[in-house]
């Protein structure tokens, strides 16, 4: 068992796997305002046709303090991606966070959901963060980051939670959570219509996952595995 070990090249990113540290990866005040406008302006217009202007009139502020926090419209750019990574992050420390000790055919059914829900809506459409990515070209270097970012906050916390009460089966821990999430978005744009319990089975075969359930370790109720 190799848990937590690098052996991809890239150096490890310093984050946190937390409800905090999602909290402070996110632009606030009027800055944040300024991020959020430009990121429904992007999303509804496209990035190309929105402008510093039109980014300034939707968050109701003059061009002069767009420029004041951001250098220019790529740095906008910029900050709504980062954007889009905290999100993709803050949905598994929830996720995470919402876990019933020893469940874990439940956290399973649980974050395929959670997967779904990030890239797709109800209906099954992709969420409107694609197409700004696919407009910038940016697609595939972003899907390096998300999933680098989320599964650096799931070796940090979920799989330590895991490793304390169950035996870990594979090697090289964290380079296979790479690999089942770069396979499960590959999967699902292959097949849109492939069930929530085909995907259970293919992250639970994948990471050869213990599923029996467990008792808490006490009487107080416990979250993780």
């Amino acid at each position: 068992m190799r848990l937590g070990t690098r052996q991809t090249r890239y150096a490890p990113i310093s984050t946190e796997c937390g409800a905090q540290g999602a909290e402070r990866g996110r632009l606030d005040g009027v800055a944040g305002d300024i991020m959020l406008a430009a990121r429904s302006l992007f999303e509804t217009r496209g990035v190309r046709a929105t402008t510093v202007k039109d980014i300034a009139s939707e968050a109701g502020v003059t061009r002069e303090l767009v420029y004041y926090y951001f250098e220019n419209k790529q740095a906008v750019v910029e900050a709504v991606l980062d954007d889009y990574v905290e999100d993709l992050v803050e949905s598994v420390v929830v996720w995470n966070e919402s876990r019933k000790f020893g469940d874990m055919a439940g956290s399973l059914r649980a974050c395929v959901a959670t997967f779904r829900r990030a890239l797709y809506d109800a209906a099954g459409n992709p969420r409107p963060m694609i197409a700004v990515l696919e407009e910038l070209g940016v697609r595939d270097s972003f899907d390096v980051r998300a999933v680098r970012e989320t599964v650096d906050c799931i070796n940090g916390r979920v799989v330590a939670e895991y490793a304390a009460y169950r035996q870990i089966e594979i090697d090289f821990v964290y380079e296979m959570f790479c690999v089942v999430i770069f396979g499960l978005v590959g999967l699902v744009k292959l097949n849109p219509d492939i069930s929530d319990e085909t995907l259970m089975k293919v992250i639970e075969q994948t990471l050869r996952l213990d599923m029996k359930p467990l008792e808490p370790p006490d009487s107080d109720d416990a979250s993780g595995e």
